[in-house]
């Protein structure tokens, strides 16, 4: 827990000098197949590396070592691409994950944004779990603050998410796991001062089999759809499709479970 308020600290001063900057959420948004693929509704869910993106408390539960890449393969009418990596593992007892984004936006001219994001997730109580996430975007520093509490069937989220960096953003949320796991029901809402900013998101993720899911969402905006394919808890690969193409992410885990 040392480490988190030490981050914390670190990131609460570097707000000061930030400016508002709204690409960065975007990307951020953008980076995880699974999360697009319900919806966004992930905040109350986030137990893989992209709990770093949307609630990093969810990071409280990861263990092994993963090495993950995002890839983009865009229709060609498509306005952008997203690309990233991301390496997570448990250390000293704390989840932890470092992500690089890139996204290349094509129209109306060609411009470049990067992100880099370090995350920390622990628990603080037997169901309940907090975490903080550091944003680094172009020249500018933001922070994510997240909490999770776990009760039985019923998770839940919330996220105070681009301190310092842009508009920000609460995300809360919440899933029902049902039928042993098998069947994920989700929703979050997203709250700002900013309308085009709010959202209600709902998805749903089943578990057909060991390793192999079907997801669907709403945004707000538009239906998303995706899935999962993972293999012995070592190879996970998921997809989403998106209005501009699919999203596909590939990640080599030792000792998850």
């Amino acid at each position: 827990m040392r480490i988190l308020w030490v981050l914390l600290s670190i990131a609460l001063g570097s707000v000061l000098f930030a400016c508002s900057v709204f690409a960065q959420s975007f990307l951020s948004e953008g980076l995880s197949p699974r999360a697009i693929s319900v919806g966004g509704a992930f905040v109350g869910l986030a137990d893989d590396a992209a709990a770093a993106l949307w609630n990093p408390a969810g990071l409280s539960t990861l263990t092994g070592f993963g090495v993950l890449a995002r890839l983009a393969m865009p229709t060609s009418a498509a306005s952008s691409e997203i690309w990233g990596a991301a390496l997570s593992a448990r250390l000293f007892g704390v989840g932890s994950a470092l992500w690089y984004g890139s996204q290349t936006t094509k129209t109306p001219h060609q411009e470049e944004h990067s992100l880099i994001v370090i995350a920390l997730g622990a628990g603080v109580r037997e169901n309940i779990s907090a975490g903080v996430a550091l944003k680094f975007f172009e020249q500018n520093t933001g922070i994510d603050l997240g909490l999770m509490a776990r009760f039985g069937w019923v998770q839940g989220g919330l996220t105070i998410a681009d301190l310092g960096i842009a508009e920000v953003i609460v995300r809360m949320g919440a899933v029902l796991k049902l039928f042993d796991d098998r069947v994920r029901l989700l929703g979050a809402v997203d709250l700002a001062r900013q309308e085009e900013l709010r959202a209600l998101r709902v998805g749903i993720e089943l578990q057909l089999f060991e390793g192999m899911a079907l997801r669907a969402g709403w945004d707000g905006r538009t239906l998303t759809w995706g899935g999962g394919l993972g293999i012995f808890h070592i190879l996970q690969s998921d997809f989403a499709w998106q209005a501009d193409g699919w999203a596909v992410s590939t990640e080599i885990a030792f000792g998850r479970r």
